[in-house]
């Protein structure tokens, strides 16, 4: 009698336990988090493919100027995908998010997304220019260190936040703008959510404001600092592997597959230790990092 009431009780925590995961695992925003990363993932493969013909092909048949004119190929593509990763991430976020969540207009949210980013970026940076030794601060410019795979964890939270109160407060009847006649039905959207989107943008600005006038700092450097890189320093050591597979293999033997917890938690910190690597590499330094994207896959 005690044996069949312990299992009964086990059998219950176990259920529990496994109704607990798959609502985890159906979290609109980490859903949202998993879609935006395979819609994008397409354009890091690309990124590596270009580091290997620029840095392992091109120099078997080319040298000096000819060889650095063809490796401006690589270059450029590298530039149009890891460097803006973080830029690409916050507009994909907030559409899939906007989808995931019913909402009749994820195109404008991709757009307040994408909006909120540039407005939390430094407003002045530190660079040094060509042939130059010392840096100047410059203004009115966007850096690459901002927008690519160091800002990545910023694009994701302020793709998320962002996305969110604006979804939020366009469920608010009072705050939209109904016009009417025969307009054509993409205007009428953009002036019923005009008041959302305005109080969205302003609150961004308010925050960026802030943390540059009192802070002296801004949003990006932030997240990298207190969050992306203590994740990625965790998550990215053998004990955080371990740890992590650990949770999603027993989830798995609960019926829920691993990617909830190993794809949520390693793809953002994976992809920025990739991107190091190849940057190393490009530049002819030695690979700092063994746990990437590629020494997971025959994990996952």
């Amino acid at each position: 009698m005690d044996n069949s009431a312990n299992k009964s009780k086990g059998k219950k925590i176990l259920d529990k336990f496994s109704d607990f995961s798959a609502r985890v695992g159906n979290e609109v925003h980490l859903r949202s988090l998993r879609d935006a990363f395979a819609t994008i993932m397409p354009l890091f493969i690309l990124a590596g493919l270009a580091v290997l013909i620029n840095n392992v092909i091109f120099p078997f048949f080319a040298a000096g100027q000819h060889l650095t004119n063809l490796q401006f190929w690589g270059n450029m593509v590298t530039n149009g995908t890891l460097n803006i990763a973080g830029l690409v991430l916050a507009p994909v976020i907030g559409y899939t998010l906007a989808k995931n969540k019913g909402f009749n207009n994820p195109l404008l949210a991709a757009v307040i997304a994408l909006s909120s980013l540039i407005i939390v970026m430094p407003f002045t940076i530190n660079l040094v220019p060509v042939g130059a030794k010392k840096a100047v601060n410059i203004s009115g410019a966007l850096d690459f260190s901002n927008l690519g795979t160091t800002g990545m964890f910023a694009g994701i939270i302020i793709g998320l936040v962002a996305t969110e109160v604006f979804i939020r407060l366009s469920k608010i009847k009072h705050l939209k703008i109904k016009i009417g006649g025969n307009v054509p039905p993409s205007v009428s959207a953009s002036f019923s959510d005009m008041i959302p989107v305005i109080i969205t943008l302003s609150f961004m600005d308010l925050l960026s404001s802030l943390l540059l006038v009192i802070g002296k700092t801004n949003l990006i450097a932030l997240i990298t600092n207190l969050i992306q890189e203590p994740l990625r320093r965790f998550n990215t050591s053998l004990p955080g592997m371990l740890f992590i597979y650990s949770c999603g293999n027993f989830l798995f033997t609960l019926g829920i597959h691993q990617t909830v917890i190993n794809g949520t938690l390693l793809d953002p910190v994976l992809l920025i230790n990739m991107n190091k690597n190849m940057a190393a590499y490009a530049a002819h330094k030695a690979i700092p990092y063994i746990l990437t994207n590629t020494f997971r896959v025959p994990l996952a």
